[in-house]
């Protein structure tokens, strides 16, 4: 049966209360109230018309091959007929993020990442905070950072500003959660219109009017946009901010306002900035200009696995004179990739010759004999405040590199030696077994 569509007046204007097909079941009941978000709604219902019948469908097996595989759009998180979600603090380039996402999908080039069809989508992106121009800024940034051709983009892409268009799908009618059905099926018509494949939200705040710590509230917004992707056969993207941190790394349920937004949504990843530690790790000076992306909540792909992407925020240089953001993805550097078994040679035959202590506050440190060996600067006999982050950095790398070392079939051990106080400290030494290679 077809879900109601009930018009009312509020402050002069028309609203229509779209009421859900999954409360349709209950139409043979009188007049009723039911709890939503807190408060009451009334709900018209028919007490003359008979319940739809209800089916239970028997299930018929086939062979797996012939069922149809999801349709992802951009690696394993934009997909065809669900709305999925980004979370992000403030600064870190998630609409920069998703401007680059969707000209990757418009274009079919893999500019960030993420396997994108090589035939090209079309995208239609509805920034609800940003003018026109400004988005016209964004985008241009981004063409000419990585070196789009501009006529490649011709009906592929979609561009509307909630300044000049304003979307609410959703709203608060005095206690009653009204999802605005007429916008629904514009929506969904322009999108069957266009051939539309995905779009992209954001902010998501900025769709609906809907108090957001209120979780049915939030249920309601987000099936409402489902609604529309399952409508539009399309893949419906919402960017979303992050509650306030307090400096702790973002994750779905950082989501802010109510939980609803993560459980409705059927993928949510999160971007965050790199941590001062992790910057003094690779001699990153200025690490708020990169930021990582995972997937915390992949309901129709494998379990998360921490796996990041990395990607630096870049400036742009417009014709204009204006500077632009944009993004570009950054290949995080492996601290080990150019230490090689000779080193470790090196660094055992040291080791047996001399002693060399475990302990990193030591003038004997098993760490200066690695750092001589690969040729890194560690700053000796400096305090931490003191050293340079290429020094600081350098000093990570001889931990890692003692630790893989450490688990390393014929590395090094420990061991624990007199000193010339016969005291017992732990030392390095070379393993009793030969060398792999060896």
């Amino acid at each position: 049966m077809a879900a109601k569509l009930r018009e009312t007046m509020h402050k002069g204007f028309k609203v229509w209360t779209f009421e859900d097909d999954e409360n349709e079941f209950a139409e043979a009941k009188p007049k009723q109230e039911r709890t939503i978000g807190g408060g009451k709604a009334r709900v018209e219902q028919d007490g003359g018309t008979a319940a739809p019948p209800i089916s239970a469908m028997p299930f018929v097996w086939r062979d797996p091959a012939s069922i149809p595989p999801r349709q992802w759009l951009f690696g394993k998180h934009y997909i065809r007929g669900y709305a999925t979600g980004t979370v992000a603090p403030g600064g870190t380039g998630k609409t920069a993020m998703t401007i680059v996402e969707a000209l990757s999908m418009a274009t079919g080039r893999d500019l960030i990442g993420g396997h994108p069809n090589p035939v090209g989508l079309k995208v239609w992106l509805w920034n609800l905070e940003d003018p026109s121009e400004e988005i016209e800024r964004r985008i241009a940034a981004a063409v000419q950072h990585h070196g789009i051709d501009p006529a490649t983009l011709d009906g592929r892409l979609f561009v509307n500003s909630g300044r000049e268009t304003p979307l609410v799908i959703a709203k608060k009618v005095r206690e009653t959660i009204t999802v605005l059905a007429p916008v629904i099926d514009s929506l969904v018509a322009e999108i069957r219109a266009n051939g539309i494949d995905v779009l992209i939200v954001d902010p998501f705040v900025s769709s609906h009017s809907l108090p957001e710590n209120d979780n049915a509230a939030m249920d309601a917004a987000v099936k409402a946009w489902a609604r529309v992707a399952h409508q539009g056969n399309c893949s419906v993207e919402l960017v979303h901010h992050s509650r306030k941190l307090g400096g702790e790394e973002a994750s779905a349920e950082s989501a802010r306002g109510g939980s609803a937004f993560v459980d409705a949504c059927r993928g949510v990843r999160v971007i965050n900035r790199m941590s001062t530690e992790e910057a003094g790790k690779l001699g990153i000076s200025e690490p708020r200009f990169f930021v990582s992306m995972m997937d915390d909540k992949p309901n129709m792909a494998p379990p998360p696995t921490n796996k990041r992407d990395w990607f630096q925020l870049v400036s742009v240089l417009l014709p204009n004179g204006d500077d632009v953001g944009s993004v570009d993805r950054w290949q995080k550097p492996n601290q080990l990739d150019d230490v090689t078994p000779e080193h470790l040679a090196s660094v055992r035959k040291l080791f047996s010759e001399a002693t060399y202590l475990a302990n990193e506050q030591s003038p004997e440190w098993g760490g200066r004999a690695v750092a001589s060996v690969i040729g890194v600067e560690i700053g000796v006999g400096l305090p931490t405040k003191e050293r340079s982050t290429e020094q600081n950095a350098a000093r990570a790398k001889v931990r890692a590199i003692l630790g893989m070392w450490l688990k390393t079939p014929g590395g090094i051990k420990i061991e624990q030696r007199k000193n010339a106080k016969r005291e017992l400290k732990d030392c390095y030494a070379a393993s009793d077994e030969p060398l792999a290679n060896q």
